[in-house]
């Protein structure tokens, strides 16, 4: 995929407001009920936003500049009942099956369900590198932790700017791996606070659905036999390096 920058020309309110704070004493990472209702959270944000815009507008029914932006929220919606199919149906046959995403694929979605409904602050660089490798992971998941690093990076930016997504197939010795970067301009972390961002439930956030996007993230990859790690400078800006296996080559 080659180079996109995306701006919408109208999103409305601003409604990514996460949902609320979740309250237990042991943190459900191992259980579906936290990382459910984070990506379903996620999700329907797509979804509301786009709706909104759709609502407001006084020529919905002539439109055909909605026509993209209905698809994006029927998607996400679809995405969000694949997520419920899935922890209802049985998830464990579908972790022990061999699974595999094309990177390429996972990008486009993302961008195309984002470009409809992000607020005109933010800018969004996909770059994705050639002959990418297929990553070993569940697509979906993928999205999900694609979805999760932008939010956190756009959280991180309270007045807009710049978010940058990449992929590029690295080789390391005798393994090869898919390697995402998602990095803002914005705020950036403390030592202290990268050091406990994957602690579930620790957030710097005072609302909403915050301490389950990381966690869930480094829990995605390392299922797969990958791994999270972060970048940051106080006051310069955050990346979050994600990485997967890739599948052996036929």
């Amino acid at each position: 995929m080659s180079r996109a920058e995306t701006e919408a020309s109208t999103a409305g309110d601003y409604v990514f407001d996460r949902i609320a704070d979740v309250s237990q004493a042991d943190p459900p990472i191992e259980q579906p009920t936290a990382g459910i209702v984070h990506d379903l959270g996620n999700l329907i944000q797509v979804a509301s936003s786009a709706l909104n815009r759709v609502a407001r507008d006084p020529s919905v029914s002539t439109a055909p500049a909605l026509k993209p932006v209905i698809a994006s929220a029927m998607t996400a919606l679809q995405r969000a009942g694949a997520l419920v199919r899935e922890t209802v149906g049985g998830a464990a046959a579908n972790y022990r099956s061999l699974e595999h995403a094309s990177v390429s694929a996972c990008l486009t979605e993302v961008e195309n369900l984002l470009r409809s409904a992000w607020d005109t602050s933010f800018r969004l660089d996909v770059r994705a590198g050639t002959d990418l490798a297929t990553a070993k992971c569940d697509p979906l998941g993928l999205q999900n932790a694609v979805l999760n690093l932008v939010f956190n990076a756009r959280d991180a930016m309270p007045s807009g700017g710049l978010i940058s997504i990449s992929a590029a197939t690295i080789v390391h010795g005798c393994a090869t791996i898919v390697e995402f970067r998602v990095e803002d301009c914005g705020i950036g972390m403390t030592r202290e606070t990268v050091l406990r961002a994957f602690d579930p439930f620790f957030t710097t956030k005072g609302k909403g659905l915050g301490g389950i996007g990381l966690p869930m993230v480094k829990h995605f990859a390392e299922r797969y036999g990958g791994s999270v790690d972060i970048e940051s400078v106080f006051g310069a800006g955050t990346a979050v390096i994600l990485r997967l296996p890739a599948m052996q080559a036929r």
